[in-house]
Protein backbone atom coordinates (compact mmCIF):
# COMPACT_ATOMS: atom_id res chain seq x y z
CA UNK A 1 0.00 0.00 0.00
CA UNK A 2 2.83 2.41 0.75
CA UNK A 3 4.32 1.54 -2.60
CA UNK A 4 1.04 2.47 -4.29
CA UNK A 5 0.89 5.69 -2.33
CA UNK A 6 4.48 6.63 -3.12
CA UNK A 7 4.10 5.61 -6.75
CA UNK A 8 0.86 7.63 -7.11
CA UNK A 9 2.52 10.64 -5.47
CA UNK A 10 5.56 10.24 -7.73
CA UNK A 11 3.28 9.95 -10.73
CA UNK A 12 1.37 13.08 -9.76
CA UNK A 13 4.58 14.92 -9.02
CA UNK A 14 6.20 13.82 -12.30
CA UNK A 15 3.06 14.92 -14.11
CA UNK A 16 3.39 18.35 -12.48
CA UNK A 17 7.17 18.46 -12.93
CA UNK A 18 7.13 19.58 -16.61
CA UNK A 19 4.61 22.28 -15.77
CA UNK A 20 6.74 23.36 -12.81
CA UNK A 21 9.88 23.48 -14.99
CA UNK A 22 7.93 25.38 -17.59
CA UNK A 23 6.74 27.89 -14.98
CA UNK A 24 10.26 28.34 -13.58
CA UNK A 25 11.66 28.78 -17.11
CA UNK A 26 8.95 31.29 -18.04
CA UNK A 27 9.40 33.26 -14.82
CA UNK A 28 13.18 33.41 -15.47
CA UNK A 29 12.56 34.46 -19.06
CA UNK A 30 10.11 37.06 -17.82
CA UNK A 31 12.67 38.34 -15.29
CA UNK A 32 15.32 38.47 -18.04
CA UNK A 33 12.90 40.24 -20.35
CA UNK A 34 12.15 42.81 -17.63
CA UNK A 35 15.87 43.26 -17.07
CA UNK A 36 16.41 43.69 -20.84
CA UNK A 37 13.57 46.19 -20.95
CA UNK A 38 15.09 48.12 -18.03
CA UNK A 39 18.48 48.17 -19.78
CA UNK A 40 16.86 49.23 -23.04
CA UNK A 41 14.92 51.97 -21.27
CA UNK A 42 18.10 53.15 -19.50
CA UNK A 43 20.01 53.17 -22.80
CA UNK A 44 17.18 55.02 -24.52
CA UNK A 45 17.12 57.53 -21.69
CA UNK A 46 20.87 58.05 -22.02
CA UNK A 47 20.51 58.43 -25.79
CA UNK A 48 17.68 60.93 -25.32
CA UNK A 49 19.76 62.88 -22.81
CA UNK A 50 22.70 62.88 -25.22
CA UNK A 51 20.45 63.97 -28.10
CA UNK A 52 18.93 66.67 -25.92
CA UNK A 53 22.38 67.90 -24.92
CA UNK A 54 23.43 67.88 -28.57
CA UNK A 55 20.31 69.79 -29.58
CA UNK A 56 20.83 72.31 -26.77
CA UNK A 57 24.46 72.73 -27.82
CA UNK A 58 23.33 73.23 -31.41
CA UNK A 59 20.75 75.77 -30.28
CA UNK A 60 23.40 77.56 -28.20
CA UNK A 61 25.72 77.42 -31.19
CA UNK A 62 23.01 78.86 -33.39
CA UNK A 63 22.37 81.59 -30.82
CA UNK A 64 26.05 82.48 -30.83
CA UNK A 65 26.07 82.53 -34.62
CA UNK A 66 22.96 84.72 -34.68
CA UNK A 67 24.49 87.08 -32.11
CA UNK A 68 27.67 87.29 -34.17
CA UNK A 69 25.65 88.05 -37.31
CA UNK A 70 23.71 90.75 -35.47
CA UNK A 71 26.96 92.19 -34.11
CA UNK A 72 28.43 92.16 -37.63
CA UNK A 73 25.40 94.00 -38.99
CA UNK A 74 25.60 96.52 -36.17
CA UNK A 75 29.30 97.14 -36.85
CA UNK A 76 28.57 97.45 -40.57
CA UNK A 77 26.00 100.16 -39.85
CA UNK A 78 28.46 101.94 -37.56
CA UNK A 79 31.10 101.95 -40.30
CA UNK A 80 28.55 103.08 -42.88
CA UNK A 81 27.55 105.96 -40.59
CA UNK A 82 31.20 107.08 -40.43
CA UNK A 83 31.65 107.33 -44.19
CA UNK A 84 32.00 110.84 -45.55
CA UNK A 85 28.74 112.23 -46.93
CA UNK A 86 30.49 114.64 -49.35
CA UNK A 87 29.10 117.73 -47.59
CA UNK A 88 32.18 119.67 -46.42
CA UNK A 89 30.88 121.14 -43.16
CA UNK A 90 29.19 117.85 -42.08
CA UNK A 91 32.31 115.83 -42.86
CA UNK A 92 34.44 118.42 -41.05
CA UNK A 93 32.18 118.31 -38.00
CA UNK A 94 32.24 114.48 -37.97
CA UNK A 95 36.02 114.52 -38.25
CA UNK A 96 36.41 117.01 -35.38
CA UNK A 97 33.86 115.72 -32.86
CA UNK A 98 36.00 113.01 -31.26
CA UNK A 99 39.27 114.96 -30.98
CA UNK A 100 37.37 118.02 -29.71
CA UNK A 101 35.50 116.00 -27.09
CA UNK A 102 38.69 114.30 -25.91
CA UNK A 103 40.52 117.64 -25.75
CA UNK A 104 37.71 119.25 -23.73
CA UNK A 105 37.64 116.37 -21.26
CA UNK A 106 41.42 116.57 -20.83
CA UNK A 107 41.21 120.36 -20.41
CA UNK A 108 38.51 119.99 -17.74
CA UNK A 109 40.68 117.46 -15.91
CA UNK A 110 43.77 119.68 -16.08
CA UNK A 111 41.83 122.71 -14.80
CA UNK A 112 40.27 120.73 -11.93
CA UNK A 113 43.59 119.11 -11.01
CA UNK A 114 45.40 122.48 -11.18
CA UNK A 115 42.90 124.14 -8.85
CA UNK A 116 43.11 121.23 -6.38
CA UNK A 117 46.90 121.05 -6.47
CA UNK A 118 47.16 124.86 -6.18
CA UNK A 119 45.02 124.69 -3.04
CA UNK A 120 47.20 121.95 -1.53
CA UNK A 121 50.40 123.87 -2.38
CA UNK A 122 48.93 127.04 -0.83
CA UNK A 123 48.19 125.13 2.39
CA UNK A 124 51.70 123.69 2.32
CA UNK A 125 53.30 127.13 1.83
CA UNK A 126 51.22 128.51 4.71
CA UNK A 127 52.77 125.85 6.93
CA UNK A 128 49.54 123.96 7.56
CA UNK A 129 50.74 120.85 5.67
CA UNK A 130 54.03 119.04 5.47
CA UNK A 131 55.45 117.93 2.14
CA UNK A 132 54.59 114.30 2.92
CA UNK A 133 50.99 115.06 3.86
CA UNK A 134 50.61 117.28 0.76
CA UNK A 135 51.91 114.50 -1.50
CA UNK A 136 49.59 112.05 0.23
CA UNK A 137 46.62 114.41 -0.24
CA UNK A 138 47.36 114.76 -3.95
CA UNK A 139 48.08 111.13 -4.77
CA UNK A 140 45.39 109.68 -2.49
CA UNK A 141 42.68 111.90 -4.00
CA UNK A 142 40.55 111.16 -7.03
CA UNK A 143 42.97 113.18 -9.14
CA UNK A 144 45.89 111.00 -8.12
CA UNK A 145 43.79 107.90 -8.65
CA UNK A 146 42.82 109.08 -12.14
CA UNK A 147 46.43 109.80 -13.07
CA UNK A 148 47.56 106.42 -11.74
CA UNK A 149 44.74 104.64 -13.57
CA UNK A 150 45.59 106.27 -16.90
CA UNK A 151 49.32 105.66 -16.52
CA UNK A 152 48.72 102.07 -15.42
CA UNK A 153 46.43 101.45 -18.38
CA UNK A 154 48.91 102.91 -20.83
CA UNK A 155 51.80 100.92 -19.34
CA UNK A 156 49.78 97.68 -19.43
CA UNK A 157 48.54 98.31 -22.96
CA UNK A 158 51.99 99.10 -24.32
CA UNK A 159 53.65 96.15 -22.59
CA UNK A 160 50.98 93.79 -23.90
CA UNK A 161 51.16 95.29 -27.38
CA UNK A 162 54.94 94.85 -27.37
CA UNK A 163 54.59 91.27 -26.13
CA UNK A 164 52.18 90.41 -28.95
CA UNK A 165 54.49 91.98 -31.53
CA UNK A 166 57.42 89.82 -30.32
CA UNK A 167 55.49 86.58 -30.78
Amino acid sequence: MITALVSSLLGAFSGLLPDLFKEVRESREHARELERMDRTAALQLKMLEAETEAKLAAIDGNLVVEEMRAFGKQMEHIYLAQKPVQIPFVDGFNAMIRPTTASLIMLMFVITASVYIFGVIELMSAGELTVMSAAQMIWASMIGEAIQAVLGFLFGYRSTKGFRARR
